[in-house]
């Protein structure tokens, strides 16, 4: 479209109606841009805040026609980049996820969205619900006319003159009422039933540990269940919430409350929990932890009765003064503080050790071993005790070193944990396990892979001399 003078008979040259606009755009916002709102009335303030988010409406609805037209001539490829998205990232210094989304959404608009695309251009949506409708008209059954697409359309761009995408993201799933009420219902669960699916089947957490007593997380859960999630964590950090509600404080031994609770009411006072101070994120962080502090571990499933609980070993004296450390059965640590803290809500179940520690006040003979004869065997075992085998208490099973049909005990000293694949293979094979004379578990492997059949222990267990 640009001329060169001597084709415009010396005139200057001209130039596309886009370009002119974009310059013009760029030159009136300099003229505004060292310019101060402080001197603005609070009625103007508001009335051009709105004014301005039009406005970037409207040339964001310009971008992304340019955009459409860009992929759709593969004109990145002037950049050598690979893709329409490439161009992005590489010349606009965009992130990948932000160029995917906006090459898609320039798709949809210049494609079946055309209304969303003139309501953007004029102003009557923004970016975020011209996404939000884009996709539900998306999820519509292919079966859908034209002419009831339209309707859909119109209706959730009127929708958006007073919902914001969080609900117009819930009333795109309802546009099916629009087109069809009768099937409405059905379409509506078969699309929740395969988004259902689909998030159960790409559910993932990972948790990594930063080795500076801090622990970095990530999840990817169903909409359902991080609902509900949502819900116990608003509960818990909810500014109304009284101090004293998080959790009693106990006297301590020498009369004296806790660290951390008042000294007239023995409620808990925990300055991080100031709703007034704390970013919601760390409102959040917060109440995750105090959620997962008060999990309710009977309840918990127990695989092959074993416990689903942590312990940790610490000094009686650390515990009353909350000085020094505690080790937890994990292998990680806490500050004795923060035991004590924890020994506020929770009950404390006792471990008498013997001075080589093993526990001597649990346990008596019955059928199956008892819960706090599991708690014990996790402390001492750590796991499953298989050479090589790393599955943690809860994933393991108590097996009885003797049979119970043949005579054997249900006690500490006859039981050792085997994780399902471990115990099957003792029960089905001519594998064996036993305690050694020095209370150290045993594996015991066939005549038929080691003639001499030489114990093998776990490497987690030190050996012991014999008592």
């Amino acid at each position: 479209m640009v001329q060169t003078m001597g084709s415009n008979g010396g005139l200057p040259p001209l130039r596309h109606p886009i370009e002119a606009c974009l310059s013009s755009i760029e030159a009136t916002v300099d003229d505004v841009a060292q310019v101060r709102c402080w001197s603005l009335s609070d009625a103007e303030l508001v009335a051009l805040v709105g004014a301005a988010q039009r406005a970037c409406s409207r040339v964001e609805e310009l971008r992304l026609r340019l955009l459409a037209e860009a992929d759709r001539r593969d004109a990145g490829k002037v950049v050598a980049a690979t893709s329409t998205a490439a161009f992005l990232v590489a010349g606009q210094r965009t992130s990948r996820r932000t160029a995917g989304r906006d090459v898609r959404l320039a798709a949809d608009l210049d494609g079946s969205c055309e209304l969303v695309r003139v309501a953007l251009g004029a102003g009557r949506v923004n970016i975020e619900q011209a996404q939000v409708i884009c996709m539900a008209l998306g999820c519509l059954p292919s079966e859908v006319s034209v002419e009831e697409r339209k309707r859909a359309e119109t209706h959730l761009i009127e929708l958006a003159a007073i919902h914001g995408p969080e609900d117009l993201r819930i009333l795109g799933r309802r546009i099916g009422y629009v087109i069809d009420p009768d099937e409405a219902d059905a379409h509506e669960g078969r699309m929740l039933a395969a988004e259902e699916a689909q998030a159960r089947a790409k559910a993932l957490m990972t948790l990594r540990p930063r080795g500076d007593g801090r622990t970095r997380g990530a999840f990817t859960i169903p909409d359902a269940q991080a609902q509900m999630l949502q819900v116990a964590l608003d509960a818990l950090m909810s500014p109304r919430r009284h101090v004293g509600e998080q959790s009693g404080c106990d006297e301590a031994p020498d009369g004296q409350r806790p660290a951390g609770c008042d000294a007239t009411t023995g409620e808990r006072v925990d300055p991080d929990l100031d709703a007034e101070r704390l970013t919601y994120e760390r409102r959040m962080g917060l109440a995750l932890c105090e959620l997962i502090e008060h999990l309710p571990v009977d309840a918990l499933p127990q695989a092959g009765r074993a416990s689903p609980v942590i312990t940790v070993d610490l000094d009686f004296d650390a515990l009353v003064s909350g000085v020094g450390a505690a080790t937890l059965s994990t292998g990680g640590a806490m500050s004795a503080s923060q035991a004590r803290r924890l020994a506020c809500n929770a009950g404390l179940l006792p471990l008498v050790l013997g001075g080589d520690s093993v526990i001597l006040d649990l346990g008596r003979t019955e059928r199956f071993f008892t819960w706090y004869q599991r708690v014990a065997l996790g402390k001492q075992q750590g796991g499953c005790v298989a050479d090589g085998c790393a599955r943690p208490p809860a994933w393991c099973e108590a097996h009885h070193c003797t049979p119970w049909s043949e005579g054997g005990d249900t006690d500490l000293g006859a039981g050792v944990l085997l994780c399902g694949f471990h115990h099957h293979l003792v029960h089905d094979t001519d594998w064996d396990v036993r305690i050694a004379a020095d209370g150290i578990p045993e594996m015991l492997p066939p005549a038929s892979i080691d003639p001499a059949r030489t114990p093998i222990r776990h490497r987690r267990f030190r050996r012991r001399l014999p008592a």
